[in-house]
């Protein structure tokens, strides 16, 4: 939709030898550790560039989960498994490696956990970090077509489907709790969660626009898209305010701007239905959800933060809605002047709880099969190998990531979002 989005950085990790202590190694058991190694250095080097394809990060995230199972779930023999059913046991294997992370709001240090779940997870999020930061991607370009929109519309819906399968499938697994304010705290997961959707609908919101959808309609899923905004916010006010502030700012600032689009179309629609005096208090409203918009966007671009700064104000989409704002409650006042004589009430008009179309859900995500290397025997002899130690923590350097192009050109469709 519009190109505004913040973006965190991806997350660090150093490199993982995939060294195990067994006696006697196979030829298979020394394949698994050097497929696993090249499968995660592939994977981490891709997702430094927003421009590659969903299909080829995507490829390469299933492939490292797959050679990565066996240390995740228990790998049983090929009748056992065909009869299983349900989520498999944990892995014997879980605790003989050690993983470090950094997380978003806390740093450049690392956490280490001897714990492959651990690892999933926090691949999993940099996946869904990857996704979103593809979806800006394309929503910057500077002719962004309609299937374009809709695979904006796609990736972050994918996005919140990987926060949403961390939340329900890793994080009960862990073998211990995860760092408050990590990327794994069930807070910045939902934040997540909660940001991916509502920016999924701001694709839909633009297309009703440039389909001239009925005002309440409109209304309605602004409505919506507003309060997931302000959901996400919510979820992080606990945190520290020198962590989580730019995002905190980023996310109110989108819910004060799809406020004012909401009053502005609520207004429309009372206009439409002869119900001047409150059109202008709806409008009215939406030209005070506007100014506060626009004093967060201020705020904003001076709150320091893992994210690259943006200016959301100068972008076209939200240019185009204060004179939009402005010409509808003009509108009213004359009309009210010169036709209806109503009283502007004090209270404010009740905005639509639920749009009856457009409302956006996560795409599931589904944990790959073993990879084929994987056989009940291997697994049996590297359940002798020994447990890893965590050694001493470190700090990385932030992840180098390929810079995204934004477009600088003039949308000439009526929301002012980049499509076409």
């Amino acid at each position: 939709m519009a190109h505004w989005f913040h973006r965190n950085v991806l997350k660090a990790t150093t490199s993982q030898k995939f060294e195990l202590k067994v006696t006697n190694p196979t030829n298979a058991i020394r394949k698994l550790c050097s497929d696993l190694k090249l499968s995660r250095s592939r994977l981490l080097d891709l997702i430094r560039n927003a421009n590659n394809t969903n299909d080829t990060v995507e490829s390469a995230f299933l492939s490292y989960l797959s050679l990565l199972y066996g240390f995740l779930w228990e790998v049983k023999t090929s009748e056992e498994q065909v009869q299983h059913v349900g989520r498999p046991n944990p892995s014997k294997l879980r605790n003989v490696l050690v993983f470090k992370w950094t997380h978003t709001l806390l740093g450049g240090s690392t956490f280490s956990s001897i714990d492959s779940v651990y690892e999933a997870a926090n691949m999993s999020v940099n996946i869904g970090l990857w996704f979103m930061k593809h979806a800006a991607m394309i929503a910057a370009k500077d002719d962004i077509t309609m299937n374009e929109a809709k695979e904006v519309h796609h990736m972050l819906r994918r996005a919140a489907g990987i926060f949403t399968f961390v939340q329900t499938e890793f994080l009960p697994q862990l073998a211990s709790p995860p760092p408050l304010a990590s990327d794994l705290d069930p807070r910045v997961l939902n934040a997540y969660v909660n940001q991916c959707t509502a920016e999924a609908q701001e694709v839909t919101v633009a297309r009703a626009v440039e389909l001239k959808h009925n005002s309440s309609l409109i209304s309605a899923l602004a409505n919506e898209t507003s309060k997931l905004f302000l959901d996400a916010a919510n979820t992080l006010r606990p945190f520290k305010p020198e962590i989580s502030a730019q995002w905190i700012k980023y996310l109110e600032l989108k819910a004060a701007f799809y406020q004012s689009y909401a009053y502005n179309y609520c207004g429309e629609k009372l206009l439409a239905a002869d119900k001047c005096g409150e059109a202008i208090r709806a409008m009215q409203e939406s030209e005070s959800c506007l100014q506060r918009a626009k004093a967060l966007c201020q705020e904003y671009g001076r709150t320091h933060g893992p994210a690259s700064r943006v200016k959301p104000d100068h972008h076209t989409v939200f240019k185009r809605l204060a004179p939009a704002v402005k010409l509808t409650l003009d509108k009213c006042n004359r009309e009210n002047s010169l036709i209806y004589h109503h009283t502007v009430p004090e209270e404010v008009p009740l905005l639509d709880t639920k749009a009856t179309y457009g409302l956006v859900s996560p795409i599931d995500f589904q944990m790959p099969s073993p990879n084929s290397i994987w056989n009940f025997d291997m697994y049996r002899v590297l359940t002798s190998v020994m447990t890893a130690k965590i050694e001493k923590e470190q700090t990385l350097p932030p992840i180098k990531e390929e810079v995204i192009h934004h477009s600088s050109k003039e949308p000439k469709n009526a929301s002012g979002c980049m499509l076409q």
